[in-house]
């Protein structure tokens, strides 16, 4: 296992925003993943564990004990024939499609825009689509889900109609579960088609988001959007620091010099207004405080 030391964390999130940890460590298996979760979890009670380190949120006046890195730990890539695939949930989703392309698959090409690994795919129920007409879910392909329970310190399989599956959520957003992989089945694809998904994608993504130095993606995975952008329009601009996107409201965007404050204001503040008026929201950033 590797592991270093006075890691700095706004290096390892994709807005760019955190605090230090004393020790991070890096399984490079699954084995090794497993038991220093175990080990902390005894200890600590709780598991940081860092994945593409999009849709995450970590304060940046804080050092912390102990986190665990995802990259190296669970990195399988199995065809199981049939169009099914045992996917490990550390491969980068980029890595993921091309796998299954290659072998005449597919059927989520729209997620290449994602700054994610393939677990964390999972944990948030990624797709495309808002919630009253999605294009897909990633739920629409998993078949199995390969956890670790941290509580029972044992490995679960569980089937996708146990996972909790929702609009960008699962049951693996409790805390308790470390993904490891999973299987899926997914659609016969020729390479023309494919091609073309993840080509007019990435387009649609270069003209619509706004990514400056740093973001997080979609912040809330519910919200009145008529609310939010009057919220972003009245919302104090920083523009070297967090700030609401310019395109696309529910997208947090780092300036360059952006901090933890202002980030968590901006959500605090979303979720007040929205309560206050009795509409729904829901973040589906995860803290570190």
């Amino acid at each position: 296992m590797k592991i270093q030391k006075n890691v700095k964390l706004a290096t390892k999130t994709t807005l760019h925003i955190g605090g230090y940890t004393k020790i991070l460590y890096l399984p490079e298996n699954e084995e090794e993943l497993i038991h220093i979760a175990a080990e902390l979890y005894e200890k600590e009670g709780k598991v940081y564990l860092l994945s593409g380190g999009s849709n995450l949120l970590i304060n940046d006046q804080r050092e912390f004990e102990s986190v665990i890195s995802m990259k190296e730990a669970c990195t399988e890539l199995t065809d199981l024939g049939n169009g099914r695939f045992y996917i490990g949930a550390s491969n980068r989703i980029q890595k993921v499609i091309s796998f299954v392309n290659e072998r005449g698959y597919g059927g989520f090409e729209e997620l290449i825009g994602l700054p994610a690994m393939f677990g964390g795919i999972i944990c948030m129920n990624a797709g495309i689509g808002g919630e009253s007409a999605p294009l897909f879910t990633i739920a629409e392909f998993v078949k199995k889900v390969k956890v670790f329970n941290l509580e029972k310190k044992d490995i679960e399989v569980i089937v996708a109609n146990d996972c909790g599956f929702s609009h960008r959520t699962s049951m693996f957003q409790r805390g308790k579960y470390i993904i490891l992989g999973a299987e899926i089945a997914c659609q016969v694809i020729n390479d023309k088609e494919s091609d073309r998904k993840k080509r007019d994608r990435l387009t649609f993504c270069k003209a619509n988001f706004e990514y400056g130095k740093g973001c997080f993606g979609s912040c809330f995975s519910k919200c009145n959007g008529k609310l939010l952008r009057l919220i972003s329009i009245l919302y104090p601009k920083n523009i070297e620091g967090v700030h609401f996107g310019k395109n696309t409201c529910n997208w947090l965007v780092n300036g360059g010099n952006g901090t933890f404050e202002e980030a968590y204001k901006i959500i605090k503040t979303s979720e007040k207004v929205h309560k206050l008026l009795h509409q729904d929201i829901m973040c589906e950033v995860v803290i570190w405080k």
